[in-house]
């Protein structure tokens, strides 16, 4: 059996905004192919955790390496291109087109020539159904529709990890199915992922590993099995006799 390749390194990783903790020390490895989702409280650090990750906060102690290289000042845009993020509000630029969105980043960071990100993205377009709003403003979508772009918008830089930031979270129940079933499409595809969420149900069917944090430290993971079954510590059990 070959050795699993590590994606993503995190060591000794706090974070304080003033005198408010909010990461207390997290060592984290994620390895090629994993669908990590991370569960816990509102206000336990979940979100922070990626933004960490992408160095969309900085953090105030600790390491991240991708791939063997630490995330610096001097790598940071390069490391995105390998690590996209979702995010819980969508971040369009609305005064932009959903296809200047979709070719803005590829094309000005060399990654496409422009007529090749324009065809990229009117296939992916193509396939959640929504090429006909490619000359839209955001403003025109619905937020079920803005998440599904603000996906595939990640997708077109073809990134090696994906992270998810609540992306259900802001939208109407009836659009929360069509965005659940376009990430399941792209974890099955195999892409690395790490996604926080409050899906219970979603968590169960797609995590490869779960992850549980509270007041900013990891104090339980498992298997989905494991997890939702046969929980380790009475702080997991008491937040799932909560939310399931």
């Amino acid at each position: 059996m070959s050795e699993r390749k590590l994606e993503i390194s995190v060591r000794g990783l706090r974070k304080a905004f003033g005198d408010n903790k909010v990461l207390n020390g997290i060592n984290f490895d994620l390895f090629d192919g994993e669908k990590v989702v991370v569960l816990g409280p509102s206000g336990s650090g979940k979100s922070t955790f990626l933004r960490c990750i992408n160095r969309l906060e900085e953090p105030s102690e600790g390491e991240i390496f991708f791939e063997d290289t630490l995330i610096d000042d001097k790598n940071i845009q390069e490391m995105r291109m390998e690590i996209g993020m979702v995010f819980q509000h969508f971040n369009l630029i609305n005064n932009l087109t959903v296809m200047e969105n979709l070719t803005l980043a590829p094309v000005k960071l060399h990654k496409f020539s422009a007529d090749e990100a324009e065809a990229k993205a009117r296939k992916l377009l193509k396939h959640i159904g929504l090429v006909g709003k490619a000359d839209a403003f955001p403003a025109s979508l619905s937020g079920g529709q803005k998440q599904r772009v603000a996906i595939i918008r990640a997708l077109m830089m073809e990134p090696k990890v994906l992270l998810f930031d609540e992306p259900t979270s802001a939208l109407d129940p009836e659009s929360i199915g069509d965005v659940l079933s376009l990430i399941h499409e792209v974890v099955e595809g195999g892409m690395t992922t790490m996604i926080v969420t409050h899906e219970m149900n979603f968590a169960r069917e797609i995590a490869s590993r779960v992850v549980f944090i509270d007041k900013g430290r990891i104090i339980e993971e498992g298997t989905p099995s494991q997890f939702f079954t046969h929980p380790k510590t009475p702080r997991v059990k008491e937040f799932l006799e909560k939310v399931l």
